[in-house]
């Protein structure tokens, strides 16, 4: 029933939900870094790279069968850059969440929908409407209060980390929105693989605890795998800069987490700037763009026109034609 009435959503509603779940498996890795308790900032990055191309592996097998690698090659040049792109961002992400708060991290992070909507419009020639740039307004204001006067990162190696990341996180969407008639869910795989190949020389020869390995393939293979899964699939019916705005409940609720289990800095700037951004969130899911028929002055048709309740004149039949008379 639950997976029939999905189905029977309109496309921007489906793509909708699949980007907010995609933002709240996101929203939990920034608690994971924080759980670990021996493993380095190359270990996570390794293993959980490791769990990544295994699990989207396995799924891409699983929906291509013999078609496996030409799934792979279907991506193009395009898909490679598109997995660099989310390898460098993963890797800032996680280097930063090293070097500062989960916090500071997200929500320079947030710029994310401001870059993906200026590359979107100068690589797509997709027009930013006034709903998205609303709703971009209210995520800066957001990120504005929740710095707060004193709150600036400045040009923090941190800060610097968290910015290539959303820069990197902007490019997978437009390229991936580029290619939306080609499967990308390889391009996240090839992503893993690019990963795992620049921190394999770098995790050393101690492997991490159990536990931490544990956490290192939920990240890996649930967290990130996942939602990068749902967003590339959800992403395919909205437009770039709407994709990241959406997927932006992650900088609202990954915060919340390691301030609940971790006490880390939840102040009341924090959640009033988190909520503003939530509401610019929530304008960009909830409005509705004016189409090309708007613009021209007609109105929309409904995407369900009422059944006409004038009742059907009987067909009348035709007469039957009598056969040709034989000469």
């Amino acid at each position: 029933m639950t997976i029939r009435t999905a189905t029977l959503l309109p496309a921007r509603a489906r793509g909708i939900l699949l980007l907010a779940a995609a933002g709240t498996l996101w929203s939990t890795l920034g608690l994971g870094v924080r759980i670990m308790d021996t493993a380095t900032t190359w270990q996570i990055l390794f293993y959980r790279a490791i769990a990544q191309v295994v699990v989207i592996g396995a799924w891409v097998a699983m929906r291509r069968g013999r078609g496996f690698a030409r799934s792979f090659a279907d991506i193009g040049a395009d898909g490679v850059i598109a997995g660099a792109s989310i390898s460098m961002a993963s890797i800032a992400f996680v280097y930063a969440l090293s070097l500062t708060t989960v916090a500071e991290v997200v929500f320079i992070f947030s710029m994310a929908p401001v870059l993906a909507g200026l590359l979107g419009w100068a690589l797509l020639k997709e027009p930013i409407t006034r709903i998205t740039w609303l709703a971009m307004a209210l995520v800066l204001a957001g990120i504005a209060v929740m710095n707060g006067p004193d709150g600036s990162a400045g040009i923090s190696p941190g800060a610097l980390l968290a910015l290539l990341s959303a820069l990197g996180f902007a490019v997978f969407t437009v390229l991936q929105r580029r290619r939306r008639h080609v499967d990308m869910l390889p391009a996240i795989a090839v992503s893993g693989l690019i990963t795992a190949a620049a921190t394999s020389w770098l995790i050393g020869g101690a492997a991490p605890s159990p536990r931490d390995l544990v956490v290192a393939f939920w990240l890996g293979g649930v967290a990130l795998a996942g939602g990068l899964a749902l967003y590339t699939v959800g992403a395919r019916y909205v437009r770039p800069a709407e994709s990241v705005l959406i997927s932006m409940i992650e900088i609202v609720l990954a915060p919340l987490w390691v301030w609940w289990l971790f006490d880390e800095t939840a102040s009341v700037a924090i959640l009033a700037g988190g909520a503003i951004v939530a509401a610019g969130v929530l304008t960009q899911a909830l409005g509705r763009e004016s189409n090309s028929r708007r613009r021209r002055g007609r109105p929309e048709p409904p995407s369900d026109p009422p059944r006409s309740t004038r009742p059907r004149r009987p067909r009348r039949r035709p007469e039957p034609v009598a056969p040709p008379r034989p000469q």
